[in-house]
């Protein structure tokens, strides 16, 4: 089926379909304000639970400081090259301030409940802020690496207490478009009712042979030595997404477990009780 048959004539539709993270940017070419205050209005309008609006976005225009965010983030170079960085934050320090003007104490802070809102909402917003980016011809990429150093990050910042860099986004003009990733088919992701785990199974393999044959992985491969096996891996097999994206999470190394994020979270002033 054609992309123009999926989505018709219906612009939001056809503006998913053609996604893709763009990650080289034209050097020097800028966003310019009104269109970085349009993105963040778009990322004003998700959905926010309670509307307590737990998000706060960091505008980084310093080279220097874009430049070492770059070397925390394992070098990435959009992050210096796009017009516009943004670190995506969870922001409780809001919720602080509302229960202090008003008199009150602030006792949910210590319930892993306010963090998943939290962080929910962020999400949202980041991917409203995206869509809002990219219908103004903006390519975007989430910086999710932003997190291998994120007490550095935090410090970095000077972020107060129970405010927390949850991942960077670059937007700016594209150098390079890379074409959309094929998708999980709907069966694995949409039920009537019921999981329907054989479903799920079957379109995985699926999935797994499309993505094999494509050469997205080729050159890309996952690095299998520190990766933990329960049993022997099978050799000589296609590549696909099911061994790369089993190599991921089965990785041992610290900057892809983020084993120590909980104590981070926890110095920056965020509980989980």
């Amino acid at each position: 089926m054609k992309k123009s048959e999926k989505t018709g004539s219906n612009t939001f539709l056809s503006l998913t379909e053609e996604h893709s993270s763009v990650r080289s940017f034209l050097p020097g070419a800028e966003v310019p304000p009104e269109h970085v205050d349009a993105i963040i209005r778009a990322a004003q309008r998700a959905s926010t639970s309670c509307n307590l609006q737990t998000y706060a976005f960091l505008s980084i225009t310093q080279p220097a400081t874009r430049r070492r965010l770059a070397e925390l983030a394992g070098g990435h170079a959009g992050i210096v090259e796009a017009g516009l960085f943004l670190v995506v934050c969870i922001d409780l320090h809001k919720m602080e301030l509302v229960a202090e003007k008003a008199g009150y104490r602030y006792t949910q802070e210590r319930y892993l409940e306010s963090f998943l809102i939290a962080a929910v909402d962020t999400a949202l917003a980041a991917q409203n802020a995206s869509l809002a980016a990219e219908s103004l011809g903006y390519g975007i990429c989430m910086i999710g690496s932003l997190r291998n150093h994120a007490e550095e990050v935090w410090k970095l910042l000077e972020l107060p207490p129970k405010v927390f860099p949850l991942f960077g986004m670059t937007v700016g003009v594209p150098a390079k478009r890379n074409p959309p990733k094929p998708r999980l088919p709907l069966q694995a992701v949409l039920f009537q009712d019921r999981y329907d785990a054989r479903a799920v199974e079957k379109a995985m393999e699926e999935y797994d042979r499309l993505m094999a044959q494509s050469g997205i992985y080729s050159g890309r491969e996952f690095d299998v030595s520190c990766c933990a096996t329960a049993g022997s891996p099978t050799a000589g097999g296609e590549y696909g997404w099911i061994e790369h994206s089993a190599r991921r999470i089965s990785s041992t190394d610290p900057l892809q477990t983020r084993a120590g994020l909980r104590g981070i979270l926890e110095r920056a002033g965020f509980s989980f009780d």
